[in-house]
């Protein structure tokens, strides 16, 4: 399970790629949950309507014990920490600080920019172009992206296929 955080799912959809962020998931034969603290922070339509509670494909769980990352953290990012902690799931978060305290805690992390990189890896992203092009909109939409970060994704390469027997 990858538990997202809000932050995510307002980036995928920000730029219309909403659909990708299923995609991605499901090539990874894993599927998504958020906490309670990031389902009333969701605005975007197409992720609402992907709520379980409306019949879609992300589940929602209480989140216990996350109070106590809110000296530093919003409710969102706490209760991602503390539901990734609780089931030893991935956490998907963007927020610097959110990341640092998950490291902190032992919680395995990515965010927006790694599960491009593994869209791409699998395939959903079809070429660089593309993944040139979503990097692109990101940045158009205000998502914050060291250099860095995505020369290593534009480095990465495709993962063969295999092969049948």
């Amino acid at each position: 399970m990858i538990v997202l955080d809000t932050s995510v799912i307002s980036a995928f959809a920000e730029i219309g790629r909403f659909p990708l962020l299923k995609e991605i998931l499901s090539r990874l034969n894993t599927k998504a949950v958020i906490p309670h603290t990031v389902e009333n922070e969701i605005i975007f339509p197409e992720a609402i309507s992907a709520l379980k509670e409306n019949g879609g494909w992300i589940d929602i769980e209480k989140a216990q014990y996350f109070e106590k990352y809110l000296i530093k953290l919003h409710n969102g990012e706490a209760g991602v920490i503390a539901l990734a902690k609780k089931h030893s799931w991935i956490a998907a978060l963007d927020d610097l600080d959110a990341r640092k305290l998950a490291k902190k805690e032992h919680v395995k992390i990515t965010g927006t920019l790694g599960l491009l990189k593994m869209g791409y890896e699998l395939c959903p992203i079809k070429d660089k172009p593309e993944l040139q092009k979503i990097i692109n909109e990101l940045g158009t939409a205000g998502f914050f992206m060291a250099p860095d970060i995505i020369e290593g994704i534009m480095d990465t390469k495709k993962k063969p296929k295999a092969r049948k027997v």
